[in-house]
């Protein structure tokens, strides 16, 4: 019998949004659990509920309560077949999905910047300086693997491609000159954004801010 899972979290992409791509790429019936600020708080010190007091959380049949949400993510991965063929494909992946932390860092101290003018200022250094030997590399690499043509790891679709989609998908809305900068990433983008099942998902997800 196929697991229930339940993914608990808010109303947004963000930390939960690359565990949906991945059921959703996997084509798993779950359930999408959105709480307002006022229904995590009535749970929040509950451990059996949310283990940490965090979200997102990842609730299978009655098993505990998965807290983390790159725990999530690989949980998921490998129980869905997207972890990779062998242990070398999977470390990769893991190294793809560590990249993509490198650049979250520096994005998410200039989402919170509360003073305009240095939020753009730190918005131009990004696009010039912090994210460029990451995504060169991720360029690299692409070509390495597939020519440009195909995934990031392997001949298959993995956690590692969807973990970066999921950051293109908000990275190059908000700054296009990056995906101009990158064509292979774009184009790579592009690819994932017309997959069926990641097509179907973003066009059925709801509209949140984030």
């Amino acid at each position: 019998m196929p697991a229930k899972y339940k993914l608990i979290y808010f109303n947004v992409r963000a930390r939960a949004e690359c565990s949906r791509l991945l059921l959703a790429q996997a084509g798993v019936e779950y359930e999408d659990c959105r709480l307002t600020s006022d229904e995590f708080k009535a749970i929040k010190d509950d451990v059996t509920k949310v283990p940490l007091g965090q979200l997102p959380v990842l609730q299978i049949d009655d098993h505990p309560a998965l807290p983390q949400s790159h725990a999530i993510e690989r949980h998921l991965a490998r129980s869905l077949g997207l972890y990779g063929k062998n242990e070398v494909e999977a470390t990769r992946i893991d190294v793809a999905c560590e990249c993509i932390q490198d650049l979250v860092t520096p994005l998410m101290k200039m989402y919170f910047e509360k003073d305009e003018a240095k939020k753009a200022e730190m918005g131009k250094a990004f696009v010039e300086k912090d994210s460029v030997a990451i995504l060169t590399a991720m360029s690299n690499s692409l070509m390495k693997n597939s020519e440009g043509k195909g995934y990031f790891v392997g001949d298959s679709m993995t956690l590692a491609d969807i973990a970066i989609f999921n950051l293109f998908d908000g990275l190059f809305k908000h700054m296009p000159p990056l995906a101009e900068k990158y064509p292979t990433l774009k184009e790579f983008d592009e690819r994932m954004r017309a997959e069926p099942k990641i097509a179907a998902w973003l066009a059925k997800r709801p509209e949140t801010a984030m």
